[in-house]
């Protein structure tokens, strides 16, 4: 026996594929035709994910994952064909715009959402149930022996655990939670359930390793799981969608308190980065000097440098990962950071291939050389972003580019002490020199001259120029 026919072209034009992908908490950036993001299906942070490049088809370049908004849904939550139909047809329709825009990609908040101390509740009390004894055990054992971090000495110096996980079971959280009180509508809304076709609820996150996303004042804002399945089908990382608590272009992941206003910040692509850096800082007794924080992503809002810059008044050390995305994802947080804010920033070069967190693994404590601003780029340490300056600027200011270049330099070599701010213009010189804008030594020039000019409307002895 056949189930009812299923209105395939009637549900695309009711869920427009770029809403669904977008209230996934996947950022869409028009590109020709159509619109490219992260691929939720793998670790992927070169906005591989194109959707609607062909109309009401997405397609990623990196994992090969493609079709409609109902193999979109299939895919993100792990459902039958049938299921994902249903979970679609439980949303309230979208008409369908004749052309997406921003707005419509980023909705403002829902009136069913819950108010946002109610939202900071619920999600305590997930955290609660993910991090129960035996859960916990299973995280901290899966962390060590998978990924080489080992959270013991962090989660005893903090007094609380870092790390939870789900179990297996397919309604385990829904149930605890219903028990305590949080209704359907309130595990909906803050995603930690899911509908299925028969209008039951399922867990949003199952056989997943769980941190927890944070306010500035340590608030819960929600609840990040990575995949321990070993399933191919399902998504790597699963971020919350959008909800009243959680907006992934504001929020981010800090695994420990910052505990010396002089600490130095290091800032990373992945959560399990930023657990690692954290985790080895206090294995080294180190955990005041260092302070983690990440994005998720090579995409860096101004929300989230804002965040950076005044975690501490210590240094700010980006460390990407060690590929063309990371180094991307470099230049972005150095635009925001040093070009736009005036913010000195160091730069950590790790092998092709590596994060931070496999260096740690490989290396232990003695790795946090390479974030550590004591230590010089020549030894091993971060270096100066001489290179990743030119990048930011030449790519949204080309009239005079030894000019652009030498005005935004100039002030923050003025800043810096002698020997820092040499290397950060030799960097700066090398990487015009590369690009073919320095002919005869002209952009030496000009940057010299802005640096002197800086340096004379500065209250206190500047460094030295070239």
């Amino acid at each position: 026996m056949t189930g009812p026919r299923v209105d395939v072209l009637g549900l695309r034009a009711a869920h427009p594929l770029t809403d669904v992908v977008a209230a996934a908490g996947v950022e869409l950036q028009a590109r020709g035709r159509g619109w490219m993001g992260c691929c939720p299906f793998h670790e992927d942070t070169t906005a591989s994910l194109s959707v609607d490049g062909v109309p009401d088809r997405f397609h990623c370049f990196g994992c090969g994952a493609s079709g409609d908004v109902i193999d979109f849904v299939q895919r993100l939550h792990g459902l039958t064909f049938t299921e994902a139909v249903a979970h679609l047809e439980a949303r309230t329709p979208h008409p369908r715009p004749a052309t997406p825009s921003h707005h419509q990609l980023r909705p403002g908040p829902s009136p069913s959402w819950p108010p946002r101390d109610r939202a900071y509740e619920v999600n305590a009390l997930a955290w609660a149930h993910y991090t129960r004894p035996v859960a916990h055990a299973t995280a901290v054992s899966h962390l060590s022996r998978r990924r080489g971090i080992d959270v013991t000495a962090l989660e005893e110096q903090l007094g609380a655990p870092v790390v939870g996980h789900t179990g297996h079971g397919w309604t385990t959280l829904t149930d605890h939670l219903r028990a305590a009180g949080v209704t359907d509508q309130e595990l909906l809304a803050l995603d930690l359930a899911q509908s299925t076709r028969r209008g039951t609820l399922i867990d949003t996150l199952r056989d997943r390793l769980v941190i927890a996303a944070t306010t500035p004042d340590c608030r819960i804002a929600g609840l990040l799981g990575r995949d321990t399945s070993g399933d191919p089908r399902a998504p790597k990382y699963r971020n919350p969608t959008r909800t009243v608590t959680y907006d992934k272009a504001i929020t981010c992941y800090q695994p420990a308190p910052t505990r010396h206003p002089r600490a130095t910040v290091v800032l990373v692509e992945g959560p399990f980065d930023a657990l690692a850096v954290a985790a080895t800082a206090a294995t080294a007794g180190r955990l005041s000097e260092f302070t983690a924080l990440a994005t998720g992503g090579v995409v860096v809002t101004p929300s989230h440098a804002a965040r950076a810059a005044h975690l501490t008044g210590g240094a700010l050390v980006v460390a990407m990962d060690g590929d063309r995305p990371g180094q991307d994802g470099a230049t972005r947080w150095v635009d925001l950071l040093a070009v736009q804010a005036g913010r000195p920033v160091l730069v950590t070069d790790l092998p092709h291939g590596r994060d931070p967190a496999d260096w740690l693994a490989q290396h232990g404590p003695a790795g946090l050389a390479l974030l550590d601003p004591a230590r010089p780029g020549a030894s091993g340490g971060p270096r100066q972003p001489g290179p990743e300056i030119v990048r930011a600027i030449l790519s949204t200011r080309r009239r005079d580019p030894a000019v652009e270049v030498s005005k935004a330099l100039g002030p923050l070599l003025a800043a810096l002490p002698a020997q820092h701010a040499e290397q950060l213009a030799a960097g700066a010189v090398t990487e015009m020199t590369r690009r073919g804008w320095n002919p005869d030594d002209a952009f030496t020039r000009s940057l010299t001259s802005a640096w002197r000019t800086a340096a004379r409307t500065l209250p206190y002895p500047a460094s030295r120029s070239l």
